[in-house]
């Protein structure tokens, strides 16, 4: 793959990451905001809502992360980019 076409994958998966992580973090803070009591019902309990989209969130943060890695190296190991003269 060409090294401007990773770069570009690479700023889209990390712009990517960065929304995933602000909406992860948003969800995390909704939560401490219910008593612990509370969360066992609702949609903070094992099948509720905000359960399910954080557990989504968080996959998919993940496999965007891997990717990240994976081209990342890929980059470094395809080396710099020609030059154009």
């Amino acid at each position: 793959m060409a090294n401007d076409t990773i770069d570009t994958l690479l700023a889209d998966l990390t712009r990517e990451r960065d929304e995933l992580d602000a909406e992860i973090q948003a969800l995390i803070a909704d939560m401490e905001a219910i008593p612990v009591g509370q969360r066992r019902s609702g949609a903070w309990a094992a099948d509720g809502a905000s359960t399910a989209r954080y557990l989504e969130l968080s996959g998919r943060l993940a496999e965007v992360e891997q990717t990240i890695i994976d081209l990342s190296r890929e980059r470094v190991t395809s080396g710099p980019s020609p030059s154009v003269h």
